[in-house]
């Protein structure tokens, strides 16, 4: 599991050693982050190890360690932080939340973000990240690693990317780890079997949507978001009777 969570982090290449030996002297002890749920609509619980799962309320805030879950019509949007931004957690799915910690050096805010996705949807919307920054979501087929984007993934491994940058490592049954970079604009998406592709316009417009709704900031809770039903994951012709 180690493995797959670092994957994307080495395929960026931004010079981070340079960058890091410039930070080691400013470098302070990381801050426990939290992600602050911003808006309910629907059934939503959390939970953490050895706990029962519990009613997720705004404003209720979550560390590491914590698993979100959406039942059938529901949404939950959590604040993760003013360099990680917004995720919306679409109906029927599982968000856990593996590692969330920053680090302020005096001149720049450091984040480190894994998010682990079984099953379902989410949307991000991510600010353009430090350089030493780290944000990854794994999937069951592999992980993302974000460098500040507007995107959509779910569990199968689908992306879709509006804007920004990410690089998508997928990891299938048999063979070996293959980088997928995306940028936008134009959106893109990536499909498992088809690689990157342009996104059609009817896939952009959609997702377009969610972030219309979603708002990107600490002061839009309280809000209970419009609820838009999360589509299932964009297929594209080719991979129609293969599985996924």
């Amino acid at each position: 599991m180690k493995f797959r969570q670092s994957l994307a982090h080495r395929f960026f290449n931004f010079n981070l050693g340079l960058v890091a030996l410039g930070l080691a002297a400013g470098l302070q002890a990381q801050t426990p982050g939290k992600a602050v749920v911003r808006a309910v609509s629907g059934d939503a619980t959390f939970s953490t190890a050895g706990s029962a799962p519990a009613p997720l309320k705004v404003g209720t805030a979550l560390y590491a360690g914590t698993t979100i879950k959406t039942s059938a019509g529901s949404v939950v949007d959590l604040f993760l932080g003013n360099s990680a931004g917004v995720v919306r957690v679409a109906e029927n799915s599982t968000l856990s939340i593996d590692k969330l910690v920053s680090t302020e050096t005096g001149a720049d805010s450091v984040v480190e973000v894994q998010l682990n996705l079984p099953d379902g949807t989410i949307w991000g919307n991510a600010n353009k990240l430090s350089a030493a920054s780290k944000y990854e979501i794994k999937v069951p087929n592999g992980v993302a690693g974000i460098r500040g984007t507007q995107f959509r993934m779910n569990s199968a491994g689908y992306v879709v990317l509006l804007n920004g940058s990410l690089i998508m490592v997928y990891v299938p049954v048999n063979g070996n780890p293959t980088p997928y970079p995306l940028f936008g604009p134009p959106a893109q998406y990536f499909s498992p079997t088809e690689g990157v592709k342009p996104a059609p316009d009817e896939l952009v417009k959609e997702v377009s949507t969610q972030f219309g709704a979603m708002g990107n900031g600490p002061g839009d809770h309280g809000h209970p978001p419009p609820w838009v039903p999360g589509p299932p994951p964009f297929i594209p012709p080719s991979d129609v009777g293969r599985g996924r």
